[in-house]
């Protein structure tokens, strides 16, 4: 297995592998992610051709992160 290492890509379009890196999940998560309708939106290509679009991922990091330190409410 090679493990793909992010850099900013150049093309606003990033192939699973790398959105996979930028997000810190493996790209199993990510297709998970994709099957459930609850990762970054993504744009099927071609018949088997994922690409995400990078301001799509990193607003969908964002707003995890918010959701993240978000305080939950607790029961008194």
């Amino acid at each position: 297995m090679t493990t793909a290492t992010y850099t900013s890509p150049t093309s606003p379009l990033m192939t699973p592998d790398q959105t996979s890196a930028a997000l810190g999940i493996t790209r199993a998560e990510l297709s998970a992610l994709r099957h459930g309708n609850a990762g970054p939106n993504f744009h099927g290509i071609d018949l088997g051709l994922i690409r995400y679009n990078t301001a799509d991922v990193v607003r969908w990091r964002a707003s995890r992160a918010l959701a993240e330190t978000r305080p939950t409410a607790t029961a008194a």
